[in-house]
């Protein structure tokens, strides 16, 4: 069972799992340790202030659109050429001097407003990217904590096979991926593979096993690789490529060493 980061009760919590939270301002919040600035944080803030970002940058580009058939080059000819026209008679080039000016802050403006969309879309991605990672983070840690696992070893792991997904309510939703970036299914029944089931498969793998409490991988029983390079299930790796998994190439690494895997050629 997966632990809530919030609950309004823990009455119904068994009680050795209440001991993981604490009481603040009337709600009972998951009680996480911070390591290296990792941290159970409410992200409320984060997504209200990228939702305005892209409210405003959605606005630019409507504002730009206005303009995208402007050349922003033909523009700056344009104030060249504006500067050019101080000796002429505006009497009798009076439609020209108009035209030319009307082109040259028509250019102008296309320029700010590119620039400006330009920040706003790099303001936007940045932001975008922080909500990302805290949402995986949050999740990962509470997962870990659960399991009961080391989260300064396993966090950069689990943030490996992992990404946030925006779903077309709205809400953003953590997937486990494979190397290819394709979605892991976690059961027979094709349900998407969670954070807790990914780490429940670590906890049991002999990798990373050893990271969790009470799992028995203190690192004094049997490699699942052996030096001479052959893998779990008998076959012989012989160059990178024979690898058929991320979680394979680890356990071979932790049992060979990574001089020994870097004298592996690749195919």
């Amino acid at each position: 069972m997966a632990l809530k980061a919030v609950l309004e009760k823990v009455d119904d919590l068994p009680e050795s799992v209440r001991a993981f939270y604490q009481e603040k301002e009337g709600k009972f919040v998951l009680d996480v340790e911070s390591v290296d600035g990792f941290a159970l944080e409410d992200v409320a803030g984060l997504k209200s202030t990228l939702g305005k970002e892209l409210t405003r940058r959605k606005q630019l580009e409507k504002d730009f659109a206005k303009f995208k058939d402007i050349d922003p080059d033909k523009a700056r000819e344009a104030l060249v050429r504006l500067e050019e026209l101080g000796n002429i008679d505006p009497l009798k080039e009076a439609d020209k001097i108009v035209d030319q000016r009307l082109k040259a802050a028509t250019g102008q403006l296309v320029e700010k407003h590119t620039k400006e969309l330009d920040v706003e879309r790099a303001r936007s991605a940045r932001l975008q990217k922080a909500f990302e990672a805290t949402l995986i983070d949050q999740a990962a840690t509470a997962a870990l904590a659960e399991a009961k696992g080391s989260v300064e070893l396993l966090l950069p792991h689990v943030q490996r096979h992992t990404r946030v997904r925006e779903l077309d309510d709205g809400r953003h939703v953590v997937e486990v991926i494979d190397k290819d970036g394709t979605v892991r299914i976690g059961n027979s029944k094709g349900d998407p593979m969670t954070i807790t089931d990914l780490v429940q498969e670590m906890k049991k793998s002999d990798a990373f096993g050893r990271a969790f409490d009470g799992t028995g991988q203190s690192g004094s029983g049997t490699r699942p690789i052996t030096s001479s390079g052959v893998g779990p299930n008998g076959r012989a790796i012989t160059k990178k490529s024979d690898f058929k998994s991320e979680l394979e190439r680890a356990n071979w690494v932790e049992a060979n060493g990574f001089d020994a895997y870097n004298a592996l050629p690749f195919n």
